[in-house]
C-alpha cells in the first residue's frame, strides 16, 4: 500500500480509538432509549446525562445549555429556520461563512427578511463594517468563529461587544449565533466570556463520529426550534439520542482538549515550518497571520483540483478549498473572492490542514514531496 499523508482534518479527523471503544462500550451495555420509563431506559437516561454534563465542563457551559443534534449544519438549520416563527426582520452574516449558514438566506428572503451580508477583507470581518449593519429590525448577527478555508480567526468577541452595545442604545434583543465547527480546541473559543447567544459544533472535526453535533444556547428557555418532534433534548431537538456517539464525542473531547494549548503551540510550529517551505519556494500563502494553527491555504503552481491530484499521487490527501466547496463546485473559490483574493489565486488555492496528532515526521514528509511538485513546475 502507498503511503498515506493524510492533510484534511479541516474536512473531517479520523476516528480516535478510545472514542471507537467509548462507542461500542455504550452500544452494547446501554441499549434502552432514554424517553423509555423501564430500567434500561433510565440507565439510558442517567448515561445521557452524565456524558451531557462531562461535556458541558470541558466547554465551560452549563450542562442545560448543551443539545445533540446530527451534527453543525443541524445545530444550524434549527438556529436560524427558528426565525421563520417572528415576524420578519434582518440578519446579517460574514461574506465568507459556510454554505450551512449562507444557504439560509434566499429561504429567508423568500419570507420577507432583509439580508446583510458583511465583507471579510483580508479574511476578517470588520466591527467598525458590523457596527454599520445594525438596524432597529436586525434580529440576528451569524459571523463564524475560524474560517474553514483559510483558518482565519474571527475578532468574535469585540463583535459580540459591538451587538451589546448596541442593543443596549436600542433596546432590543440581537441573537448572535457562531458557527464554530474549527474553533473547538483550536483557538481559545470562550463561549461564555464572549457572551454568545448560540454556537454549532460537529464531532468529526475532533476526532468523535461522524452524525454527531452540538449545539450551544446561552439561553435555552428563550429558543423556540422550528420543529421539536418527541420533545426530546427538552423539546430543542427531537428524534431519540444517538447515545452511543455522544459517549464517542465525550471521549474524543477529552483527549483533544487534554493539554490543548501545549498541542496547539506544537500544530503551530509545524505550520510555520510548512509556510516557509513554501514562501522559500515562491508560493503565496493565502491564511493570514491570526489565523487557526489547524489550517494553512496557500497558491498553488497549479489549479488546485490538478495540484491536489498530484499530492494524492504522491500519497497525501489535502483538499480544494474544502470538502464541501468540492461537492459545491466553486464555494471555496467565492469564499477566498469575497476575502479579496484575486480570481487567478483562488482557482490555484489549496488547503492542508492538520490535527493534533499531526507529527513532526508527516510534516518533513510533505515539505519534501511539496518542494518536489511545485519545484517541477
Amino acid at each position: 500500500m502507498a503511503m498515506s499523508l493524510y492533510f484534511d482534518n479541516a474536512a473531517t479527523t479520523p476516528l480516535s480509538e478510545r472514542a471507537l471503544k467509548a462507542y461500542t462500550d455504550t452500544a452494547l451495555n446501554f441499549p434502552g432509549n432514554p424517553s423509555s420509563s423501564h430500567r434500561l431506559g433510565i440507565e439510558a437516561r442517567r448515561k445521557l446525562d452524565d456524558e451531557r454534563s462531562a461535556i458541558a465542563r470541558m466547554m465551560e457551559i452549563e450542562k442545560n445549555q448543551l443539545f445533540f443534534t446530527s451534527g453543525a449544519t443541524e445545530s444550524i438549520a434549527a438556529v436560524i429556520s427558528s426565525l421563520l416563527f417572528t415576524t420578519p426582520g434582518k440578519i446579517i452574516i460574514s461574506a465568507i461563512e459556510h454554505e450551512a449558514v449562507a444557504s439560509w438566506l434566499p429561504i429567508l428572503k423568500e419570507h420577507g427578511w432583509t439580508t446583510a451580508t458583511l465583507k471579510a477583507k483580508g479574511g476578517t470581518v470588520s466591527p467598525h463594517d458590523l457596527e454599520a449593519e445594525l438596524t432597529p429590525d436586525t434580529k440576528m448577527v451569524a459571523i463564524m468563529s475560524v474560517n474553514n478555508v483559510t483558518g482565519a480567526i474571527q475578532p468574535v468577541e469585540e463583535l459580540v461587544k459591538v451587538v451589546r452595545a448596541y442593543e443596549k442604545d436600542h433596546k432590543r434583543k440581537i441573537f448572535f449565533f457562531s458557527d464554530s465547527v474549527q474553533a473547538l480546541g483550536k483557538s481559545g473559543l470562550k463561549l461564555r466570556a464572549w457572551d454568545i447567544d448560540g454556537a454549532s459544533f460537529s464531532g468529526h472535526k475532533v476526532n468523535g463520529p461522524r452524525g454527531i453535533g452540538m449545539l450551544y444556547l446561552k439561553n435555552p428557555a428563550s429558543f423556540r426550534p422550528l420543529a421539536s418532534a418527541g420533545g426530546q433534548e427538552e423539546g430543542k431537538r427531537g428524534g431519540t439520542e444517538n447515545l452511543p456517539a455522544i459517549s464517542a464525542l465525550r471521549a474524543a473531547l477529552e483527549d483533544w482538549l487534554s493539554d490543548s494549548e501545549s498541542k496547539n503551540k506544537r500544530i503551530q510550529e509545524i505550520k510555520d515550518k510548512i509556510s516557509e517551505c513554501l514562501t522559500a519556494a515562491g508560493r503565496e500563502i493565502l491564511s493570514p497571520a491570526v489565523s487557526s494553527p489547524y489550517i494553512l491555504s496557500f497558491v498553488s503552481p497549479f489549479p488546485s483540483e490538478v495540484f491536489t491530484r498530484m499530492l494524492s499521487d504522491k500519497g497525501v490527501e489535502a483538499s480544494a478549498g474544502s470538502a464541501c466547496s468540492n461537492n459545491a463546485k466553486g464555494e471555496g473559490e467565492k469564499i477566498l473572492l469575497n476575502m479579496g483574493i484575486r480570481p487567478e489565486k483562488a482557482r490555484n488555492a489549496v488547503r492542508i490542514s492538520f490535527s493534533n496528532s499531526t507529527t513532526e515526521e508527516e510534516a518533513e514528509s510533505l515539505i519534501r514531496i511539496l518542494r518536489e511538485l511545485i519545484n517541477a513546475k
